[in-house]
């Protein structure tokens, strides 16, 4: 009886909760859903970046593997 008590309160507070939501942010979603939401739009300047990188050391060589270090593998 108690959980069923609990659950029920637990249930409420969270109704309770997401009508306080919407009331605060009822112009919000409304102008969200028609699309004159002030970040659905894009960005005014949109640059395109480049980014150049090399390599800091030089690329390694293949060894040279000794005929007895061969064997030993």
């Amino acid at each position: 009886m108690f959980a069923i008590a609990v659950t029920l309160a637990l249930f409420g507070f969270a109704v309770s909760m997401l009508v306080a939501m919407v009331q605060r942010d009822s112009c919000k979603i409304v102008a969200a859903l028609q699309g004159n939401s002030p970040t659905a739009l894009p960005p005014r300047s949109v640059r395109p970046v480049t980014i150049r990188f090399s390599q800091r050391y030089p690329a390694s060589r293949p060894m040279r593997i000794q005929p007895a270090l061969r064997a030993a593998a």
